[in-house]
């Protein structure tokens, strides 16, 4: 695809010491009503958004994470607000690794912006009485592409992540480990990592961001290439297109269209996956689900296209044309789901 090529070049002279594309700025003349009228660029409407957020390990360091059952079921429950209160290193560090991927034009999710939008919306509320998950809530009202997920330790003398001695500092260094990862969002697939063990200083922030400033090129170049991919073969996804309790519709039943509901559904996923790419993973009177299924992220005219357009053109025709009653109940980024109602 040519916007794979397009995108690799860019991302090849600006890791070069090339000029630094600014996705901002770039072509501004301050002719909005020219700006408008301008052809779209693929580039800047194809590049990943970058969100940095402290990983599990980090979270359990300072006492941020915990485990709790509901309903026979165990939830993972994290107190995003409480670690930037507890980590005094947490903005400096996620800024220093937003400073890199924002010097190479990435689009950028913040992290601590994020959770005071979710505070704002009191989004906490949408879990519908089950235990709150942070994350997928993060997750949801940013929709980053790419995530990374920064875990790291340090030791200091006696002192540790959450008590600190400054007593006699000047003589003993901070020795740090740390790991980061880029996942996919949308597939939790991880995408690139690194990482770094037993690094010495008299500054665990310095440290850290020093030592990824070293290895983010290497970083940036496995996620050009994963999302590369990505935009030529188009983004995986799971669908589900379940029957609600009580209805009185079968997937199996005859449409209006002649076919199944059911066949008519698979032919649809067919034909609006890249190169009909899907695997069929349950087809029953009442459930049809779909893994694999590559959707494409870019229109032909270069503006964006994603999961939510996605459903929304799915549970839009199958109203139109097969005249049922669907409604949206997906949670996660790369999960299609519709509930078909009873008529």
């Amino acid at each position: 695809m040519r916007w794979a090529v397009a995108l690799l070049c860019v991302t090849a002279i600006t890791s070069c010491g090339g000029k630094r594309w600014n996705a901002l700025t770039e072509g501004a003349t301050g002719d909005m009503e020219a700006y408008e009228g301008s052809a779209v660029n693929a580039i800047e409407q194809a590049r990943p958004q970058i969100m940095v957020i402290p990983g599990d390990q980090t979270l359990q360091n300072f006492r941020c994470i915990k485990t709790e059952r509901t309903d026979g079921r165990e939830f993972i429950l994290r107190d995003y607000q409480r670690y930037l209160l507890n980590d005094d290193r947490a903005r400096g560090i996620i800024a220093a690794i937003q400073d890199e991927f924002n010097a190479q034009g990435y689009p950028l999710n913040d992290f601590e912006q994020t959770l005071k939008q979710l505070n704002t919306q009191e989004a906490t509320d949408m879990a519908d009485n089950l235990a709150k998950d942070a994350k997928m809530l993060l997750l949801s009202t940013a929709q980053p592409d790419i995530i990374l997920e920064l875990n790291y330790n340090t030791s200091h003398g006696h002192a540790n992540l959450t008590t600190h001695d400054y007593s006699n500092t000047k003589k003993r260094d901070y020795i740090l480990s740390y790991t980061l990862t880029a996942i996919d969002a949308y597939t939790n697939k991880v995408v690139a990592t690194i990482s770094a063990n037993d690094i010495k200083g008299t500054s665990a922030t310095e440290l850290i961001t020093t030592d990824i400033r070293k290895q983010m090129p290497s970083l940036q170049t496995d996620i050009v290439k994963y999302f590369s991919d990505i935009l030529t073969r188009g983004r995986d996804i799971n669908v589900r297109i379940v029957v609600a309790q009580g209805s009185n519709i079968k997937l199996t039943d005859e449409s209006i269209e002649g076919d199944t509901y059911a066949d008519w559904i698979v032919d649809y996923v067919k034909t609006h996956t890249v190169k009909g790419a899907y695997k069929l993973q349950a087809n029953t009177d009442y459930e049809l689900s779909f893994t694999n299924c590559r959707i494409r992220l870019i229109n032909e005219d270069g503006t964006q296209y994603g999961v939510y357009d996605w459903t929304r053109d799915l549970a839009r025709n199958l109203r139109k044309n097969l005249g049922l009653t669907v409604t949206n109940k997906a949670r996660g980024l790369g999960e299609v789901l519709l509930v078909i109602e009873q008529q």
